[in-house]
């Protein structure tokens, strides 16, 4: 009887195991491993497993739920960031509740079907969540199905046609989009927050995440070339991996001058480049937020409450003039999808793309 091997392609460990459902016999099973000894036990425990009679040939569909959900995460831990690792797990944690509640017996990836993930949305609902996360929840699953594909353990992702909820009282989103906003932000910030100033326009020039901005340390600082970068340190992994060993990936982010002149001003008494009170900023601090809300409050900036709207303000004023592509690596987005949320095309754009098209050609009747 056929009970499986190993193999090693580039630097990762396969298991493949029997299947006769494939042309080969064998089909490799998900997850990938780092070491030779990982992938041996894996497959050491798939023989015992065969001998003991405690598993058969496993064909599509057939793998339990809670087997590809360890091997899932397991390819998360590898292949994202610990902040996306621990969003599916809470994702995740809320969905097995819901299923222990609703469908215990529900043990392998072929049981699952539409109508549950419908009932897991009001599920959520009923418990309290708000729509968008309740779409959160529908994304990560979308997901982590998809995977299942992938790895060729479904043919049809069962929460594929679950459509979001419409989300109506979504948080509009407040930038500093023109002169006179930037301006007006900042003359206030100097007023109430002068603290916090450095920190605020550093962010909204670079399009700095909030983890990014704490996180940033003199040595990710080239004054001679004009460039701050995001890389991997202690503590903190930037979002996005390289294409080619799925390593965190470093962002280089040219810096304007008034950047640099103010990054220049700023006492190297740590290595961190912005601190609080001469400490490190803690990623809970909400002493940011809370700022951002007491300098808009009675102006027409007022609703603005977020370390974030600040990067949606360098997309914004980058799109004025560039490219979504070009606005893209400025921001490090994996997806130009998401860079479009950020941009918004202005009159005067507008007014300049008609009047490129007007020149380009004369009607001809």
């Amino acid at each position: 009887m056929k009970k499986g091997y190993i193999f090693k392609r580039e630097d990762r460990w396969f298991v493949a195991i029997p299947d006769p459902s494939y042309s080969s016999g064998y089909r490799i099973k998900a997850p990938s491993y780092s070491i030779r000894s990982s992938a041996q036990k894996a497959l050491r425990e798939r023989k015992d497993a065969i001998e003991s009679g405690q598993v058969g040939w496993i064909s599509e569909g057939d793998t339990y739920y809670a087997d590809y959900i360890k091997d899932y995460l397991q390819f998360v831990l590898t292949n994202h960031s610990q902040e996306t690792l621990k969003t599916y797990k809470g994702v995740l944690k809320d969905f097995s509740i819901f299923l222990k509640d609703k469908y215990p017996h529900i043990q392998r990836l072929k049981e699952f079907f539409i109508r549950l993930f419908e009932e897991y949305k009001i599920w959520l609902k009923e418990t309290g969540r708000k729509d968008n996360t309740v779409n959160n929840h529908i994304k990560v699953l979308k997901t982590i199905f998809n995977q299942a594909i992938r790895w060729e353990l479904l043919k049809k992702n069962p929460i594929k046609d679950v459509r979001n909820i419409s989300v109506e009282d979504e948080k509009t989103i407040v930038s500093l989009d023109t002169p006179e906003k930037f301006k007006l932000f900042f003359e206030r910030c100097l007023a109430i927050k002068p603290e916090y100033y450095n920190h605020y326009y550093c962010t909204a020039k670079l399009g700095l995440r909030w983890k990014e901005m704490i996180s940033l340390e003199w040595d990710d600082v080239d004054f001679e070339n004009a460039v701050v970068s995001i890389c991997k340190k202690k503590g903190f992994i930037p979002k996005g991996r390289t294409q080619k060993d799925r390593k965190p990936k470093t962002r280089i982010i040219s810096a304007p001058q008034d950047v640099l002149d103010i990054l220049k001003s700023i006492e190297h008494s740590h290595e961190k480049v912005f601190l609080r009170d001469g400490n490190p900023i803690s990623p809970k601090d909400k002493s940011f937020r809370r700022w951002i809300v007491a300098i808009v409050r009675g102006t027409e900036l007022e609703g603005m409450s977020r370390m974030h709207e600040f990067r949606h303000t360098t997309g914004r004023i980058l799109g004025l003039t560039h490219s979504l592509h070009e606005i893209k690596e400025f921001l490090g987005h994996t997806d130009i999808r998401t860079t479009e949320r950020y941009v918004r095309v202005g009159d005067a754009a507008k007014k300049s793309m008609a009047k490129s098209l007007e020149q380009f050609g004369r009607k001809i009747i």
